[in-house]
């Protein structure tokens, strides 16, 4: 692999996965925080850079000896690249950390501490904070189903004024929520024993973005293992939780994650699919015939162009010609 920093010889304790794909101000600050609040045992930093358009390995390699840099083969998704990574990890414990978060005092040792001691965890994750210090409401989520995607399209979307209600009645029962086993935490920040790993496997690659994590703590729990909410350690998570722009392949990718893990894990029918992309076809008409109300307002721009090209997009993509 190129870029490779220095490979210690010990086994440490704890592996830390990062990926890195032309965010090189986020990747060296949560690098930086790390190290600045380093857990209180062995450890050892992998960083896989997806192929960034900007340079990143010499600036990063420079500030940072200690971590071990790899190159993806090619531009690939969060599975590939993560599991990139974690067949490198030598830990007996590996942490997956996006490269837009920031470690808080303490938080290391509070999960592992958590993971170490409880024989029935096999992955946990933390308290997940905006930049204003607020939490955010997907480190503890249910498992979706196809009827919460149908609520989530048509009331619980953050686009939405229901949706804005509905995330601030979970914050508040987030705020109060002790540590324990939950549904599902988010891909965000996650731990997992090596044990547990072995027996679960890694990340499912054929998730290029969206519902990987789902994936992956359903997979945990069906394995026997429990998955865990640590709320005594707080991690800054700086992904934009802003509503300013609309990525379409990102929703374009939700979607078809979505049918692959209902027809993984709910035996999506035929007919269920249809379903859930007629549902998803009314979503995104919904929106852009609302955002375009929206629009005429004088200087008011919002996102129904975005979503009238979604609109088109989903309308060429029936079950069956998802890709």
């Amino acid at each position: 692999m190129a870029g490779e920093a220095r490979i210690n010889d010990y086994s440490p304790v704890l592996s830390i996965v990062i990926v890195n794909y032309n965010g090189t101000e986020d990747t060296l600050g949560c690098l930086a925080s790390i190290y600045q609040y380093p857990a209180q045992v062995s450890f050892e930093v992998i960083c896989v850079d997806n192929c960034s358009e900007k340079p990143f390995l010499p600036q990063a390699q420079a500030a940072f000896p200690q971590v071990r840099f790899y190159q993806s083969p090619q531009r690939q998704g969060f599975s590939k690249n993560y599991n990139l990574g974690v067949h490198q990890a030598r830990g007996e414990y590996i942490l997956i950390l996006n490269n837009d978060t920031v470690v808080h005092p303490g938080a290391l040792d509070a999960m592992l501490g958590a993971l170490q001691s409880n024989p029935a965890y096999g992955m946990v994750g933390p308290r997940l904070l905006q930049k204003d210090g607020r939490i955010q409401t997907v480190c503890v989520r249910l498992l979706y189903t196809p009827i919460y995607y149908v609520l989530i399209l048509f009331l619980f979307d953050l686009g939405l004024p229901t949706g804005k209600l509905w995330d601030q009645y979970q914050r508040r029962r987030l705020n109060r929520r002790a540590s324990g086993p939950v549904p599902c935490i988010s891909g965000a920040c996650m731990l997992v024993s090596r044990a547990a790993l072995e027996r679960v496997g890694l990340l499912d690659e054929g998730y290029d973005f969206y519902y990987e994590d789902i994936e992956w703590c359903h997979r945990f729990q069906k394995e026997g293992y429990q998955v865990a909410y640590i709320a005594e350690a707080h991690i800054t998570h700086l992904g934009d939780q802003s509503l300013s722009k609309v990525k379409e392949w990102a929703k374009q990718s939700e979607y078809r994650s979505a049918l692959r893990y209902f027809r993984q894990y709910h035996h999506l029918s035929k007919a269920g699919a249809w379903g859930l992309w007629l549902a998803t076809v009314s979503g995104f008409c919904f929106r852009a015939v609302l955002f375009s109300l929206v629009e005429l307002i004088p200087n008011k721009t919002t996102h129904a162009q975005a979503y009238r090209n979604l609109t088109r997009w989903i309308f060429k993509h029936p079950p069956g010609n998802e890709n």
